[in-house]
């Protein structure tokens, strides 16, 4: 029986990285991972899914040549050549962490963990068709996987859920989309700039409905302009298999017949391993978690979205760096002085066109903690960058607290979204104020500048807003 330090359960962005850091520090530590390293998110989720868009976006672009000055070609789309380029992104990147394990010497037990008992002062981890392997400490990460509603099945035929989307070979000529939320809004998106029909079925009022009220409906406003279908305010009854193709009921007695649907009403945390004393303390099948990541059994963590938390691929990672920190500074027996870590200030990004990011508060939010707050706003019809690029829809919302002019919150609806919330991120963890923007010379003709407009319209000294 093999011992460790510590036994993560768990490849994906959070457990690999975890290990990596382990080791940075000396620890002896192993992987328990049944598929390839890098978990959904790198291979059935982030990275394949913004390979698409990619391909999406430049497809678009190729259509709208013109609009650039440029003549347009009769270009025939292979849809396979797209999906061969997505896995060949995915193999390198995973090759890529693999080649660090192998460099770092790093083990990984290529089997499902299918039990945990403790034995003394160390944990047994039972593999399946392998010798169980021991650790005083363990790091449950184990994520999630897609949910369905009740009595309709994912067959990954003709209901898919994201995996079996990002596996299909050949576009369909229609789609429905069930839940508006960020899976569902980014394969609309995708599939819309190829062609392919597409109509959104969301229950809740609105799509991404977790985002700032007023960016989630001009979201929407800009994907029906794109000739998306957005239905709000409506479930999904029932879907039967027709002749003419999958007939789903809704809610609001209309029907819809589409040629594939996709499912994406929510992920589930995966916690099938058999706790033979006791699992760790749990809420709605997620494991809860203290600063630390600590569980409530001694020795046993847990980050990413097998926790209670924000379910987002970079906070299983944060949360990773935060267990590896507590772990060490047990090992070595000294203090740890770790921040806690604010989830609201973890940015939220959903990779359609156009871009959305935020971080921070809402602005319902923020009236809610702080009562009088006060929203800058920049939009990227006046940014000489956008313009230039093309796509100057969208805007950036700059929210600050009244009192101390604080800045608590910004959401970004446009070009290179996501690339730029990082820009909102430091300002806020760093609790800058408003006029930090005249402290900070921003570069032009770049995107980044409409954050410095946004930044100065709190104090109504934004140069180019009209």
């Amino acid at each position: 029986m093999q011992n460790h330090q510590v036994i993560i359960i768990g490849g994906g962005p959070g457990g690999y990285e975890t290990a990596i850091r382990l080791n940075q520090y000396g620890i002896d530590c192993a992987v328990v991972e049944a598929q390839r390293v890098g978990g959904v998110c790198l291979n059935q989720g982030c990275i394949p899914t913004k390979a698409l868009v990619k391909s999406a976006e430049l497809w678009h672009e190729m259509q709208e040549a013109t609009a650039f000055g440029l003549p347009t070609a009769d270009l025939k789309l292979d849809y396979k050549n797209v999906v061969q380029r997505k896995d060949k992104v995915v193999d390198q990147l995973v090759g890529g962490i693999e080649f660090l394990f192998r460099k770092r010497n790093i083990p990984i037990y290529n089997h499902k963990a299918t039990s945990i008992n403790k034995e003394g002062n160390l944990w047994k981890v039972s593999l399946a068709e392998a010798d169980a392997i021991t650790a005083p400490y363990i790091i449950i990460a184990t994520g999630s996987e897609s949910r369905s509603l009740p009595g309709i099945k994912i067959d990954e035929v003709d209901v898919l859920s994201s995996t079996g989307m990002l596996q299909m070979e050949e576009l369909p000529a229609s789609l429905a989309v069930i839940g508006g939320g960020v899976i569902g809004c980014e394969f609309a998106s995708i599939m819309n700039s190829f062609g392919v029909k597409v109509h959104i079925i969301e229950f809740l009022p609105r799509i991404v409905a977790l985002e700032d009220e007023e960016l989630s409906k001009r979201l929407g406003m800009a994907l029906k302009k794109s000739g998306i279908k957005i239905s709000t305010g409506v479930g999904l009854t029932s879907i039967n298999k027709t002749e003419a193709g999958l007939e789903l009921t809704l809610s609001n007695d209309s029907t819809l017949t589409v040629d594939k649907v996709l499912m994406s009403v929510g992920r589930s945390p995966v916690m099938n391993i058999d706790w033979q004393q006791g699992a760790p303390g749990m809420d709605r099948g997620a494991i809860v978690i203290d600063d630390f990541m600590h569980s409530s059994l001694d020795g046993v963590y847990a980050i990413g979205d097998v926790t209670n938390k924000l379910a987002l691929a970079h906070t299983a990672s944060k949360q990773g760096m935060i267990a590896a920190e507590h772990i060490h500074c047990r090992i070595q027996g000294t203090q740890c002085d770790i921040p806690a870590l604010d989830y609201a200030n973890i940015p939220r990004c959903t990779f359609t066109s156009l871009e959305l990011a935020s971080v921070g508060l809402s602005e319902a939010d923020a009236k809610e903690r702080f009562g009088e707050i006060i929203v800058g706003k920049f939009p990227f019809t006046a940014s000489g960058k956008a313009l230039a690029m093309g796509n100057a829809n969208g805007l950036v919302k700059t929210i600050a607290r009244a009192d101390t002019q604080e800045l608590v919150g910004m959401h970004i609806l446009g070009p290179n979204a996501a690339e730029l919330i990082a820009q909102g991120a430091i300002l806020i963890a760093q609790g800058a104020k408003a006029e930090a923007a005249e402290a900070i010379t921003f570069a032009h003709p770049t995107l980044s500048e409409a954050i410095k407009e946004s930044i100065e319209d709190i104090r109504k000294l934004s140069i180019h807003k009209i």
